[in-house]
Parts: structure tokens; sequence; C-alpha cells
């Protein structure tokens, strides 16, 4: 199996290879710490070419171990070290950081770099597998509300359960562990939709959408698949395009669009945030907004028209005023005034009684 992935991992180049797979070394029991006394075995897993030998490195020395299996038997302190393997057709596998403690309770984790989505097991483990009750986990000083048991597995880490962990358990008296740090590195970004059009869209216009994420990490084998949504509607379940294409835009295809990005497993799944899209809007016809200025250029000449008329009609009105008068003989006059609207007095009468 080692060999058929080799082969399709290398691409041959004038006859020399140039990406070859990590070989990789995994524990059984599968913790990084241990106390003294215990046992633990290494493991050296990647590809080989017939019967060629595997090659032990600690702390960069290289040992005289030339099996896959590599048993550290009644662990002291001088077994604490780096540990790497390299097969006959492998790169130097990533290191392997094991230690050794004396305590009396000890926290052992199965990672401590590991990549999201990956499962990470924790063990709160008592001196000599002394008995203990009330076990309690921590990360950064607050407690995990696990369920009762000195064993527990994340089963899908993300970024939040980076932190420094501990535990304590009940014996003769309160135990508690010493910190370990454990750090989840993120796979990929958080998706973003992006539109090749803003919105409204011209009707009949083509619309891509476009899921963009960006993969930090670079695996063997990791393909990461798409899925496009508008609402609660599936356009697209896990393509591996990025692009979702909307051939032609109506104004039905107004909503709340998002997208997913997945690994092939689902065990990273990330959403973009919604994004709301506008189709083609309802427009008039041309003739309404003929017909509409048409009626309103008539209704001002109409308004003109009859404005100048009724200003014409008030400037030839005349008005009679008249003015009561005392003459000096005591007698009463009235005097007639024509006046126009324009307060021209034209004709003056008096009559004397």
């Amino acid at each position: 199996m080692w060999l058929l992935t080799t082969l399709l991992l290398w691409v041959p180049v004038g006859g020399q290879v140039v990406n070859a797979t990590k070989a990789v070394v995994t524990l059984q029991p599968p913790w990084l710490s241990i106390f003294q006394e215990e046992n633990v075995t290494l493991l050296c897993e990647g590809p080989h070419l017939g019967d060629s030998s595997t090659k032990w490195f600690i702390n960069s020395t290289a040992i005289q171990i030339s099996t896959p299996t590599y048993s550290i038997l009644k662990a002291s302190f001088k077994d604490s070290g780096e540990y790497k393997c390299q097969t006959g057709l492998s790169m130097p596998s990533d290191p392997v950081q094991l230690e050794i403690y004396r305590d009396w309770l000890l926290l052992q984790t199965s990672h401590r770099v590991l990549t999201e989505g990956e499962p990470l097991a924790l063990r709160c483990h008592p001196w000599q597998n002394k008995k203990v009750y009330n076990v309690a986990f921590y990360r950064n000083g607050e407690s995990l509300d696990f369920s009762q048991g000195s064993e527990v597995t994340i089963l899908k880490t993300n970024l939040s359960h980076s932190g420094i962990y501990h535990c304590s358990a009940m014996g003769k008296k309160l135990f508690k562990s010493a910190g370990v740090s454990v750090t989840v590195k993120e796979l990929f970004a958080t998706p973003v939709l992006r539109v090749s059009l803003s919105s409204p869209f011209p009707e009949g216009s083509l619309v891509i959408l476009n899921c963009e994420t960006r993969l930090f990490l670079q695996s063997p084998g990791l393909r990461l698949y798409f899925s496009f949504y508008v609402g609660s509607k599936i356009l697209e379940d896990r393509s591996t395009s990025s692009e979702y294409h909307i051939p032609r835009a109506e104004r039905e295809d107004d909503g709340s669009y998002w997208c997913e990005v997945a690994t092939e497993d689902g065990r990273v799944l990330k959403r973009s945030t919604k994004l709301e899209l506008f189709g083609p809007q309802s427009s008039d016809p041309v003739w309404f907004h003929i017909l509409f200025y048409l009626s309103v250029g008539i209704m001002f000449l109409v308004n003109t028209v009859l404005y100048v008329k009724i200003h014409r009609l008030q400037r030839e009105k005349k008005y009679n005023l008249e003015v009561p008068l005392v003459s000096e003989k005591g007698k009463k006059a009235t005097s007639f005034q024509q006046v126009r609207s324009d307060d021209v007095y034209e004709e003056v009468t008096a009559t004397v009684r």
C-alpha cells in the first residue's frame, strides 16, 4: 500500500524524484509523555523498497536500530528526546517529542501540535496506576464538561481547542498534574463568498459566485469540496470547483447566498457569511415614460396659459371709490374716482349738496 501511494505521489523529472512522502512516527500506547519505568513502542510508517532498512534518529543523531519498531522498556529520563525515522523511499519524518516524568499525576496527550479536524485524546494518569476518583480536566484554567472518566477524546478538534491542559484527581488527597500545551493549526481559512457582478444583476447576465478560501497546510491527497446555497436551498453540493454559475440572471434569483467548504471526510467544515443578492429589478415600459412626461408637459402648458389670461383680466378691471367730503359751507360732497387695477386714478367728479 505504501509503495502504491509513493508511486502515485512521486513525479519523476529527468530520472529524479521531486516529491517524496514523509515517514510517520506513531506510539503505542499513543501518549507523548509517560512515567519512569513504563514502556512505549515507536513505529515508523513509510514506503519501503524491498527489504530496505529503517533509520532512527534521537535528537538528530542516528542510532543503531534498523527495524520499523523501536521499543523503550522501563523508560528513564535519558529516553526523553526528539525521535525521527526514515524508510527506504521516504523523507525523514516530522519529529516526535517523548517526555519522561516522575510525579503523582500526569496529563497525557496523543498530540501536542495537530491540525483542526484531527482527534485529540487526553488521559489523566496516576503514578503506578494508583486508584483515583473525581477526575477533572481543565483548559486554560477552566473546567471542561467531560463525562466522568480518566480518559477522554475530542473527536474533531478546532482552533478553540488550543490551550494549556491539566487535570486533577482525588486520591489520599487532591492531586494536580502539570500543564501541557496543545496547539491546533488551521487547515484552511473561513470561506468568503464573492460575486462577479454588482447587485442588482442586469437581466440575462452571467453571474459567477466564487467561494474563496486559503489552504494553510499542505497534505498528500487533501481535497476540498465546495457547496453553494441560497437560503436553505442547495444550488451545488460537494463540488471540487470553487465557482458556481448563474447562466442568466432573473428576478427569481433574489436571496441570501452562502457557501460551505469541507474536507473529503467532513471532519473540517466551514461556512461563509450570507450575502444578500438581488436579481434584475422590474422596469416600466418606454411608452409609460413617454406618456408620463408628455402629460406633465401638457399640464404645465395649460397652467401657464390660464395664469396669463387671469393676469390680463385683473389688469383691465376698474373699481369705483366713493369718498365723502365736507365743504366749507357745511354741505356734503361726494367724490367718485375710477381706479384701475394698477392703482392709476382716471376720473374724479365731485357733487356738492
